[in-house]
């Protein structure tokens, strides 16, 4: 009797003790980084880019108008096969399918430098122009999956409308960095268009609202640039703000479930923050180089993926575990 228990505990040591170095091992890998350089593309056209989850390949598809700069970039409507983006100096949408087929579609407003881009509940793309002349004011663009555009004013003085998601509410929101505002649009209901911005605590301090997500507690996450914090917003536009390390630009919720964002302006790295606003991590991309990191999403391997303004001698890719 003594023996057999003798072989039970040692099976259970042994079952705690593999637990515990699988752990270990995931514990380790958490915040691992690898960064796949992008290398100029067309000079002078702009172009829009594919990577590899696996391997980091990268393939590249010139623009057809030159000097295009594309900025935000968003899934198109289920089933289309095409992403949808903005191209903020030539004034254009451009769609493309997943064989790299382009289409460009003019806007009707004149220089209004469109930016973030994001597919809303009612199937259409929603996309933010940040005009600085004429009437001093943004707008939020809605382009159809067949190219008809609407464009609405944002009716808010110097508005400057930055980046755009899909709320938890099935309404637009929008960083403004005009008005330090955090905005929603309605896209359904009585009055299909109606803007509402909620100013930020910090708004006299300029914080520079960059990227916005929906958070997995239901409500949305901003990252504030200039004074290095992260806000929580409710569908009520309640804000709370969180310090956080290294001037977050972009943001989203990675596959733990936490926030993720880019540290773009005070360091380079790639910082993790709970829902209830606390802090678990940053990881530097190293310290020979100022990088940039900007934009953040989740790929289908579940690592996030990052875009380095500065990364190497052109810009990179780059990619982290979350666990």
């Amino acid at each position: 009797m003594l023996r057999q228990w003798q072989r039970v505990w040692v099976a259970l040591l042994a079952a705690v003790v593999a637990e515990l170095l699988t752990l270990a091992l995931a514990a380790a890998s958490a915040g691992t980084i690898t960064e796949f350089t992008e290398t100029g593309g067309a000079l002078g056209y702009g172009a829009i880019g594919t990577i590899s989850p696996t391997s980091g390949a990268i393939t590249e598809y010139k623009l057809p108008t030159f000097n295009s700069i594309p900025v935000g970039i968003s899934l198109g409507p289920a089933g289309t096969a095409a992403l949808w983006f903005t191209e903020e100096s030539s004034n254009r949408i451009g769609r493309i399918t997943t064989a790299g087929s382009i289409t460009e579609f003019a806007l009707p407003v004149p220089g209004s430098q469109p930016r973030g881009i994001a597919l809303g509940s009612d199937g259409n793309l929603w996309f933010t122009e940040s005009r600085t002349s004429g009437t001093a004011t943004g707008y939020i663009g809605r382009i159809t999956p067949a190219g008809a555009i609407t464009e609405l004013a944002v009716p808010y003085a110097w508005s400057r409308p930055f980046l755009i998601t899909s709320g938890p509410d099935g309404n637009m929101w929008f960083t403004d960095e005009g008005t330090n505002s955090v905005g929603t649009i309605a896209v359904a209901g009585p009055v299909v268009g109606a803007v509402t911005e909620f100013k930020l605590p910090s708004a006299s301090a300029g914080p520079g609202p960059h990227g916005i997500t929906s958070g997995p507690d239901g409500n949305l996450w901003v990252a504030e640039a200039n004074t290095s914090m992260v806000a929580q917003v409710t569908t009520a536009g309640v804000i709370t703000e969180f310090g956080a390390p290294g001037g977050p630009a972009g943001i989203v919720t990675g596959p733990d479930k936490n926030l993720w964002f880019t540290e773009a302006t005070n360091t380079s790295g790639v910082g993790v923050m709970t829902t209830s606003g606390t802090v678990l991590n940053s990881f530097s991309l190293g310290t020979t180089q100022y990088k940039d990191p900007q934009g953040i999403t989740v790929g289908s391997d579940s690592r996030l993926w990052f875009t380095e303004e500065f990364g190497g001698t052109y810009g990179s890719i780059g990619a982290i575990t979350s666990s």
